[in-house]
């Protein structure tokens, strides 16, 4: 959906083009088969074909507007070519070449530039995102060590966490960054103290986040 929203302004002006030219194709096929259709030495069952084609300004466009986009071209050049006059072949080459190929492909080329610029811009925005989680995880953390470390000596020791980790605000806050500190003894242990059985602030800060998730 934000693709699309991104890409209605180049998707807007692309059709606007393609509406134009639309426009001109329809006026001139219309105003040039005119007297076709009311010379009766003609014949009427083509006059009757070219009318419900190209008869007046509407049924015109939208004889343009279903071969610009549905694909069976032919079916209302081919009539005209061969039975009216092989000269209105000059003008669909030129429409077939320059809307039906061309103009529609710039436009479907338009569109996926947009929408890989917005992926883009929306990795990009993701990555930001990641990034201010990251911050506030760590500056949360450091937080919960300060908190822990009652006697301001830099360290905790295993006694320190057990104390800390039963208060029920540190647990909210824990599983809050994806961390379950219910089992306080393989928690503790999953930190690894080291052999001197405490841990530091940079220590501690790592363990937390080597241990979110699953």
């Amino acid at each position: 959906a934000t693709v699309m929203v991104y890409s209605l302004g180049s998707t807007f002006w692309s059709l606007v083009i393609l509406f134009i030219f639309q426009v001109i194709a329809s006026i001139f096929m219309c105003h040039s088969l005119h007297f076709y259709v009311i010379d009766s030495s003609n014949d009427p069952s083509l006059r009757a074909w070219v009318n419900d084609m190209y008869g007046d300004g509407m049924k015109s466009f939208w004889t343009i507007f279903e071969l610009s986009f549905s694909g069976c071209w032919p079916n209302y050049a081919r009539r005209i070519i061969e039975d009216v006059s092989p000269f209105y072949a000059l003008f669909y080459v030129v429409y077939v070449y320059v809307v039906v190929f061309v103009a529609t492909r710039i436009v479907a080329a338009l569109f996926m530039k947009e929408t890989l610029a917005q992926y883009s811009a929306d990795a990009e925005m993701m990555v930001k995102e990641r990034s201010k989680k990251a911050a506030w995880i760590k500056h949360t953390l450091y937080a919960l060590f300060d908190e822990a470390d009652i006697d301001r000596d830099g360290f905790l020791t295993a006694d320190k966490l057990h104390a800390f980790l039963c208060h029920s605000k540190v647990q909210l806050w824990l599983k809050e960054l994806g961390v379950d500190p219910s089992d306080h003894a393989t928690f503790i242990d999953l930190l690894d103290l080291g052999g001197e059985g405490k841990i530091d602030c940079d220590t501690f800060v790592f363990g937390i986040t080597r241990l979110r998730g699953e």
